[in-house]
């Protein structure tokens, strides 16, 4: 029957441990658990509390010891459990409840055993129950033994919870310092990074903002090519006038030049009035021609007379329209091979190539990745009204990652977290099934790799980790051995480093 009745208190406190978020409430309920199914007179859980030095109950009771102080302190100084089986006649009994000891007839039995987190007394669970001398008080203390050990390895997972908690408060704020610095460095809005290379381009767009030149913008699908168009316009003469993008991979050849010059009513059927066209709605203003390199060659040629002229003519029209609009162009292709092959206006190219910015891939500014990851969270955090963390392993893991689609990818797979998840603090759980496989493809690829480097048994020299462990110790050199210096040295975050510090058993100087 005690076998049966213990079976429903440790489902019963294990309900309590995975639904509750209180550890002081969650404690409460385990005294009351405790109470109600094994009729205990009173139940107390002490804790040690690390700012007074003495072991303090939990709840109303107000009670607490010194080390080595009545039964309940002795239980923390030596970590046994102790019965008193008629506490009348326990001379160092300090009674601090005041029961009444003279009642012959209502004696009652102590038992304390001690709670801990490994080998360290962190708190004491005692009880108090009318003493029975035909009752075997071993199953008690075992039992309470027991629960004892579950409360210790929950407050473990509740203090390494707190103490990764902390972890990521700190590199979070560390990061948003270093994202508000960023932003307020670079002046543009949705750019963010510290990476020299995009603090380069970032020059090279405050200088050529307020001239009349043609811009091309080159680079991979996703790294940024329309908001680095959209800063040359917010940088210029130009910005309280009409910013227009069209994308010309994405309408049709026979739509395309009339959403571009406009038409004339009656100019093919279904033209019942006049509209005007991209370049007339833009005037004053900036244009982006996105994906210039998809343009059909026939529409190269009215193209380069826009530029060449400052003039446009709707279909259907009879008399040119005079036009000031700024040209900016973009493309993912190699418009050089495209001239070489035929594909794309050679007189066209060179106009448009007057400024010519190309924007690396985020895989060779992975410095970015971890700002550019708080900065999402923060941006989808408040559209969706979540206040959300995110994991180091799950950082050092997004940091790592190729992202073939870029910023863009990046900020999507953000965005798709932060409104499926479930949890404060997202982790590798949380990912897209799709990255999730390509990681794993990856993993099984670098251990075939491993596996055929193994020669005798015998891995060839990790030249790769003896070069990462030279670059860290540089870095704590050169920083003073300050590790949030170090990282912003290395492009890492302060836990990247730490663990790379313990990966690699550097030395720390004091």
């Amino acid at each position: 029957m005690i076998e049966k009745i213990q079976l429903s208190v440790i489902y019963n406190i294990s309900k309590v441990l995975t639904s509750h978020q209180d550890i002081h409430k969650n404690l409460e309920y385990i005294a009351n658990i405790l109470i109600s199914y094994l009729d205990y007179k009173r139940v107390f859980i002490s804790l040690e509390n690390p700012i007074t030095g003495k072991l303090e109950s939990i709840g109303n009771l107000n009670l607490s010891y010194r080390k080595g102080e009545g039964i309940t302190g002795k239980v923390w100084k030596y970590g046994i459990p102790i019965v008193i089986p008629d506490i009348s006649k326990e001379p160092e009994f300090l009674n601090k409840l005041r029961r009444d000891l003279k009642d012959k007839d209502k004696k009652i039995t102590f038992i304390a055993v001690p709670i801990k987190i490994k080998d360290r007394v962190i708190g004491v669970l005692a009880i108090d129950k009318e003493y029975s001398p035909k009752e075997k008080i071993n199953i008690h203390t075992e039992f309470l033994t027991m629960i004892g050990n579950i409360i210790g390895s929950y407050l473990k997972l509740y203090l390494d919870f707190e103490k990764e908690k902390k972890k990521l408060k700190e590199e979070k704020e560390f990061l948003e310092h270093q994202l508000s610095n960023i932003i307020s460095k670079t002046e543009i809005d949705g750019i963010v990074t510290k990476s020299e290379k995009i603090f380069e381009i970032i020059d090279i767009v405050k200088n050529v903002a307020n001239t009349p030149a043609t811009v091309l913008l080159t680079g991979e699908s996703g790294v940024g090519k329309e908001v680095f168009a959209k800063a040359i316009h917010q940088l210029s003469d130009r910005a309280k006038r009409p910013f227009i993008k069209i994308n010309c991979a994405a309408i049709p050849e026979d739509l395309l030049e009339s959403e571009l010059f406009g038409y004339e009513k009656g100019a093919f059927t279904g033209a019942n009035q006049t509209k005007k066209g991209k370049f007339e709605l833009a005037n004053g203003g900036t244009i982006l021609l996105d994906e210039i390199g998809d343009m059909p060659l026939s529409l190269q040629a009215k193209i380069l007379r826009v530029l060449q002229e400052k003039e446009i003519e709707r279909i259907g029209g009879s008399k040119p329209i005079k036009i000031d609009v700024r040209i900016i162009a973009s493309t993912n292709k190699d418009l050089e091979k495209m001239v070489y092959e035929g594909t794309f206006r050679e007189d066209l190219y060179y106009r448009l190539n007057v400024i010519h910015i190309h924007i690396p891939p985020l895989r060779e500014r992975k410095e970015d990745i971890p700002l550019l990851i708080y900065y999402f969270l923060d941006k989808f955090g408040r559209i969706y009204n979540k206040k959300l963390n995110i994991s180091d392993k799950l950082i050092d893991i997004l940091s790592e990652y190729e992202w073939p689609g870029n910023v863009r990818q990046l900020q999507n797979t953000i965005e798709r977290m932060v409104i499926l998840a479930k949890k404060s603090v997202l982790d590798f759980d949380d990912l897209p099934i799709d990255i999730k496989s390509k990681l794993a493809r990856k993993t099984r690829q670098k251990e075939e790799m491993l596996s055929k480097v193994k020669l005798n048994k015998r891995e060839l020299p990790k030249t790769v980790q003896e070069l990462e462990r030279e670059a860290i110790i540089n870095a704590l050199e050169e920083s003073g051995y300050v590790i949030k210096k170090a990282a912003e040295l290395l492009g890492m975050t302060p836990r990247q480093v730490r663990y790379r510090i313990e990966k690699y058993g550097i030395p720390l100087r004091k």
